[in-house]
């Protein structure tokens, strides 16, 4: 099946024979999920992965520059240490490497009046104080407004600890989450510490991903970092329990765009993802040699029946994002 025959059956979601759209909570996160039948499917095949970095232009007007901390060598690593003793099916590798850009990245919680941590997401730094994630991490189902619960960013969490954290002071978000569209499930966090001149920021790439040559160069190429509620797993103990150190899925593809239907203009990817890891960034290296966000991960699309990946292999999940056009606007004028 072709792209358009892909498209013709993800607007369908509305009337598929079996249907279920669920926002709650889950330990650690909030996410949204549904369940649709696509038989027969066949993903849009892309050009195998080349081993080099995405060769895109930067482009200023649109696109938004990195800070790497002065003194502060890059590692292409998320590990600062061996995993070799690790065995299982699990694709995710557990990221403990305290260097630019995993430093970037951290945990966003709901602390209550207790101080107990009642619900938390990924965020990652896109200026000294600022924090992109999703709109359904920040938004109460009840009032469908941000929380009052105070929420704080932790960067660079490893097995539970990290060295900072800050408190968010201001919220700009896309759309509600439950009456809005989900290709603006994006919020951005207005910090009231300068977390980024120690830690880093990461810059954006604002790509058309409705152009096939640009999914073919980004093929392969694609990462995904979240601090997921099943991750670390049980034989993973050694780097804490779920949600105390982030995951990182690699060497996965940008699919498509969807056109219209319930989730039009979000994009599709194949990386895996579990609760905890909405607002997770995804990832590309580029030529410069630096990792740039090319989108923002918000939840998944759980599928009656298997499909055909590019890659060939069968899967019943595709997990869906938020494209960087959609808040780099935003995001130029908060940092």
């Amino acid at each position: 099946m072709g792209t358009l025959g892909l498209v013709s059956v993800l607007s369908i979601m509305e009337s598929a024979i079996m249907r279920q759209a669920a926002w709650g909570w889950t330990w650690p996160s909030l996410i949204a999920t549904t369940w649709l039948a696509l038989p027969g499917l066949t993903l849009p095949g892309l050009t195998l992965p080349l081993p080099n970095p995405v060769n895109l232009p930067f482009e200023p007007a649109l696109d938004g520059a990195s800070y790497i901390p002065s003194g502060e060598t890059p590692s292409n690593r998320a590990q600062a240490e061996s995993v070799r003793a690790i065995v299982n099916d699990d694709g995710r590798i557990p990221v403990t490497s305290r260097r630019y850009p995993w430093s970037a990245i951290g945990r966003v919680d709901w602390v209550d009046s207790r101080g107990q941590t009642t619900g938390s997401c990924t965020g990652t730094l896109i200026g000294i104080d600022l924090v992109l994630t999703n709109a359904h991490c920040i938004i109460e189902e009840a009032s469908d407004r941000p929380t009052t619960q105070t929420v704080l960013f932790r960067p660079n969490l490893v097995r539970g600890r990290t060295e900072a954290q800050a408190q968010v002071i201001d919220v700009a978000y896309g759309d509600s989450p439950y009456t809005g569209e989900a290709a603006d499930d994006w919020a951005l966090l207005k910090l009231d510490q300068p977390l980024g001149e120690d830690y880093g920021y990461l810059g954006w790439r604002t790509l058309d991903l409705a152009d096939q040559a640009v999914l073919d160069q980004l093929a392969g190429k694609i990462s995904i970092v979240g601090y997921a509620g099943d991750f670390p797993t049980e034989s993973m103990i050694v780097f804490g329990e779920p949600g105390e150190t982030a995951g990182l899925s690699d060497g996965c593809s940008l699919l498509l765009i969807v056109p219209d239907g319930t989730f039009a203009n979000t994009l599709i990817h194949d990386c895996d993802t579990n609760p905890g890891a909405s607002g997770g960034p995804i990832l590309a290296q580029f030529e410069d040699g630096e990792y740039y966000l090319v989108g923002l991960h918000s939840g998944s699309i759980s599928l009656l029946e298997n499909i055909t990946l590019p890659t060939g292999e069968q899967t019943d999940i595709l997990n869906r994002g938020v494209q960087v056009s959609r808040w780099s606007g935003q995001a130029a004028q908060w940092r």
